[in-house]
Order: structure tokens, then sequence, then C-alpha cells
């Protein structure tokens, strides 16, 4: 795998550049190390050690004031092994044969936030936040295998991990929520969405993402506004 960071956030490159045309680079001078140094992505180096993590977690209570959860996180690392990906979810699931439904606003890249309400009564946020540390382990987690589609026990939760949709979508009779990272059209997006049509449900999106071994200088919190591309693998 070929990792890197783009936009202060450690990614995984799916983007083939065998084909760019590199006559235009003849007779360019190279960027001096301070200039490099104001550039918004920043790379890691062949054989650095560093972590990446994503923990998204949905806290919702349904009108009949049963409270639920969901978590699911994606952690990247490379150390003297090589890189790895792990992926897990705090939950029983089984195969299954749904589709999530990652949508996103427009062709935008970075951080795409979605609320529709129709209903009296609903509390709904969607929150983001971005630290240097290492992700915690979920409580009673179970790892899963990239590329599976997956339905919890209760069949209202479907977790992704396939090409282009690494995410997780809770359907209920009157609402609809998700998070996950989508890839579509070439443009990468970190989803939090949220559809209610009914009344009295709370429902609170957290995506958190944690960085070690990589300096990413004072300008992290510009994060929000720059591209986030898949971090899912080569080749999507």
């Amino acid at each position: 795998m070929k990792f890197c960071l783009v936009t202060g956030i450690l990614l995984v490159n799916s983007v083939f550049a065998a084909d760019a045309p590199l006559d235009v680079f003849k007779g360019k001078e190279p960027l001096l190390d301070g200039e490099l140094a104001e550039l918004r992505g920043k790379y890691t180096e062949n054989g650095q050690d560093f972590y990446f993590g994503l923990h998204m977690q949905t806290h919702y209570i349904n009108e009949q004031g049963v409270s639920q959860q969901v978590h699911m996180q994606v952690e990247l690392a490379n150390a003297n092994s090589g890189p790895a990906m792990r992926i897990t979810v705090a939950d029983d699931v089984l195969l299954a044969n749904d589709n999530i439904n990652l949508s996103a606003s427009g062709q935008q890249r970075g951080l795409q936030q979605s609320i529709q309400i129709a209903g009296d009564f609903n509390h709904v946020n969607n929150q983001f936040d971005f630290e240097q540390g290492n992700l915690t382990p979920l409580t009673n987690g179970v790892e899963v295998v990239f590329g599976q589609t997956l339905v919890n026990s209760r069949g209202d939760v479907v977790y992704s991990t396939a090409s282009g949709q690494l995410g997780y979508e809770v359907a209920m009779s009157s609402a609809s929520f998700s998070q996950g990272v989508a890839s579509q059209g070439g443009n990468g997006q970190l989803i939090q969405s949220i559809r209610v049509d009914g009344a009295f449900h709370q429902v609170s999106n957290h995506s958190l993402i944690r960085y070690n071994g990589i300096d990413l200088g004072i300008k992290q919190r510009q994060i929000l506004g720059m591209q986030v591309r898949d971090i899912i693998g080569n080749g999507l």
C-alpha cells in the first residue's frame, strides 16, 4: 500500500499517477523547504512510523424512549512489520446483501454534514473532533474484514467496508442516520447525515480523528475545510 497524508489526514491514496504527463515539470526548480512547509498537504516518509484512526459513534433515542448506540472505527498504522489496517464495530453482525447510502452534498470534498427534520420535539447534532493520540479499543469490539457488508442482530444497522462506502447507516420507521467515508466522482467526503420524519427523536453523530507520528503544524484545524480523500485503500 502507498500511504500518504493529505491536508493533515493520513490517507491511503487511491489515485495512481503512472499516466500523469511529466513534461510540464521540465526545467522547473524544486521548492525550498520553507515553501514546502506552507503547503496544505503533508506526506509520510518511507519507513516512518505513524498512526491514524477514525472513530464514528451515533447515540440515538427513539420516540418510545429506547436508547441505543452504534460504534465503528478504522485504524491505519505503519511500523516495522509494515502498514496495517484494522476495522472494528461494537455489535454482533452477520454478512448481508444490503447496501448503505452515504449521500454527499454536491461534488464538494471534505466534511459533509446534513440534517433534515420534519416533526416536533426532535434534538439532533453532528459533531467532528480532531486530536492527537490513539483511539481506545472498542469495548466488545469485533474486527471485520475489508470489502464486506454486514447487518446487526436487530436488523436496523448496516455496516459497510465495501469500496467507496466505509461506514454505517441506521434505518428506523421514521428516521435514518449515517456516518462514514465515501469516494464519489473522484471526491472524498467524511459524511454525517441525519434525517427525521417523526417526533421525539434524539440523535447525536460524533466522528473523532486521532493521529500520531505526524507533525501537522499549526494548520491542523483547517482540516475541516480541506479535502478528505478515501482512506480505504488503493484501486477504489
